[in-house]
């Protein structure tokens, strides 16, 4: 199994390493665009043409040990003690991510063109688009930004429990500086690449227009590594295309860019 960067043995030891990249080819429930279940082995390969050094932090982030796993079943995934990114496959597999978290004082942050909140999609609970539902089972301190496509039964669960969503229609201005305080001390961040404009990351399962540009989620994400305690991240939903290299490499730039960000 190829590592994220292609790092060395001593760089991507499981003992010494400080970040763990697990790879979770999870595809079950997709309903529109197929393909999550290529999208790790995609941005591990895309992840090797990535320079070392980040501008942003005036650092070298592979430094601190960067290893890759790789779990088939999410169900058999287990607890850990490293800063772990898990690269999907579908969003179903976050539930059982945050599952294996501490609760006490944890917000989950979402960014994400749809809610995922319905109770059920196409006869399932596991479902892709039922996520977050089933995340809200576990830790109601849910906050979503970036959203732009829902049902009526999504728009009154959030209503109904008082979901701090970050609508798309009202992102602008000092935006960001309104949601940080909205966030618990520690911080979990599920990414689901459609959060981004298809301009950006056009290879997603249900592209939505008028999406977040890179920059945006850039931002957002420096200030919730610098004000919290980020405990961990998946990213999910690419489907990448042949023809497309921009997709799976602008997301291995987000994941370096985050573990930067993170041990900066």
């Amino acid at each position: 199994m190829k590592n994220f960067m292609n790092l060395p043995d001593q760089l991507s030891n499981i003992d010494t390493s400080k970040v763990e990249i697990l790879l979770v080819p999870h595809e079950e429930t997709t309903s529109y665009g197929k393909g999550t279940k290529t999208a790790p082995n995609s941005i591990i390969t895309a992840s090797n043409e990535l320079e070392s050094y980040d501008i942003e932090t005036d650092s070298e982030p592979y430094k601190v040990g960067i290893h890759t796993a790789e779990v088939e079943n999410p169900k058999n995934i287990t607890k850990s003690d490293k800063f772990r990114i898990a690269i999907g496959g579908e969003h179903s597999i976050t539930p059982i991510l945050v599952e294996k978290l501490d609760q006490d004082n944890l917000s989950i942050l979402q960014i994400d063109a749809h809610a995922d909140l319905k109770d059920e999609f196409e006869g399932r609970k596991d479902s892709h688009a039922c996520a977050m539902r089933r995340v809200h089972e576990i830790n109601r301190n849910i906050v979503q930004v970036g959203i732009r496509s829902l049902d009526r039964e999504e728009s009154e669960f959030i209503k109904e429990h008082q979901i701090n969503t970050f609508f798309m229609k009202d992102i602008g201005g000092n935006w960001i500086s309104k949601l940080v305080p909205t966030l618990k001390d520690k911080v979990y961040i599920t990414i689901d690449m459609d959060g981004f404009d298809p301009s950006v990351i056009p290879a997603v399962g249900t592209p939505e227009p008028g999406g977040l540009r890179y920059s945006q989620v850039i931002g957002l994400l420096k200030e919730v590594f610098k004000e919290k305690e980020v405990v961990g991240m998946d990213f999910v939903e690419l489907c990448p295309k042949d023809d497309d290299l921009i997709s799976p490499f602008t997301t291995a730039k987000l994941i370096y860019q985050s573990i930067a960000l993170k041990f900066k």
